[in-house]
């Protein structure tokens, strides 16, 4: 998957002889706060919500603006990741797509990005999630995976998140069945802390009272 392929076809672009005043009225009315500006095809600069408001001459052309110097940009062979990547980091809500010669191809929004990363870590598909606690030394996702296998379980998508200061990691495992129970038991038996298990905890829940109860009665 390419940048490319997930270009917004009708995001409007700015032009140097837009105002401010122009440009306010399209980022409202396409609900973001970013526009890329545009010369003869050549990208210029990301136009953003914030320095339109702080400009004092907002009905004036943005060729009269002094603000056109920040030009966040991905090229239409990068993976979508980066372009996610580059909205987080420098908070945005258009991520601009060029060619190797600056030549302005289209945009991404970050609802294109949000709709991209559901599909791709299988958000949208029926399933359970289980949340591990692993030693960094001690992770290995050959055989958190046979795990899963040996109680027909499907792995949709794994997420690693270290933990700050700590020699540990999470492990989100999205998993193709909601009936956790029984794959929680297999990573307790395996010595994983089990830190969150969204999914079929009603049935776990009911398993765990009939053993309590089933204790009780072995000790009456």
């Amino acid at each position: 998957m390419f940048v490319h392929q997930l270009i917004s076809p009708d995001l409007p672009v700015l032009h140097l002889s837009d105002t401010g005043e122009d440009a306010m009225n399209l980022m409202q009315e396409w609900h973001v706060s970013h526009l890329p500006l545009t010369d003869a095809d050549e990208y210029k600069a990301l136009v953003g919500e914030e320095d339109l408001l702080n400009w004092d001459t907002p009905e004036q052309p943005l060729s009269k603006a002094g603000f056109l110097t920040f030009s966040p940009v991905v090229y239409a062979d990068n993976h979508p990741y980066e372009a996610a990547k580059r909205a987080i980091q420098q908070k945005i809500s258009v991520v601009p797509v060029i060619d190797e010669n600056n030549k302005y191809l289209g945009a991404l929004t970050r609802s294109d990005l949000l709709d991209f990363l559901c599909k791709e870590t299988g958000i949208e598909q029926t399933g359970g999630i289980i949340a591990l606690e692993v030693k960094m030394a001690n992770y290995s996702l050959s055989e958190i995976a046979r795990i899963c296998e040996n109680n027909d379980v499907i792995i949709l998508n794994t997420q690693l998140r270290s933990v700050p200061d700590q020699d540990t990691m999470e492990v989100v495992l999205k998993t193709n069945t909601q009936e956790m129970q029984s794959l929680v038991a297999s990573f307790e038996r395996y010595e994983y802390v089990v830190k969150e298990v969204f999914g079929d905890l009603p049935a776990r829940e009911a398993m765990l009272e009939r053993y309590q109860l089933l204790m009780n009665y072995i000790n009456m």
